[in-house]
């Protein structure tokens, strides 16, 4: 019973008030969650075609016995440049480094000379 001597059949404003303000902080979270869930898999989509397009532009460069050191394809970007770096003492290692652009991007591969 009440203070005022009926029994209680429902709930107060307060706690209306305060599931709701519960359901719309979940349900803002989930909407973040999802935003964040769908930039990341364009991302991660995003860096397996750049994957893909070095992978390519390498296999053609370890196939082709003609393959320039720079150039452009189907808007994949190359070049390559030879380098080298200092190892213990006086031994130098000399190799190849691939710049493969796509879309802005770049991805260096280091190959053996």
């Amino acid at each position: 019973m009440s203070v005022f001597g009926r029994s209680r059949a429902g709930f107060t404003l307060i706690e209306v008030m305060t599931a709701v303000a519960i359901a719309g902080l979940v349900i803002a979270g989930g909407f973040k969650l999802v935003t964040v869930s769908l930039r990341t898999l364009a991302e991660v989509k995003f860096e397996r075609d750049l994957v893909n397009e070095a992978q390519k532009v390498y296999l053609d460069y370890l196939t082709r016995e003609d393959m320039p050191d720079r150039g452009e394809k189907d808007g994949v970007k190359w070049r390559t440049e030879t380098d080298s770096a200092v190892l213990a003492g006086d031994m130098e290692l000399t190799f190849r480094k691939l710049v493969v652009e796509y879309q802005d991007r770049e991805m260096t591969l280091y190959l053996p000379e």
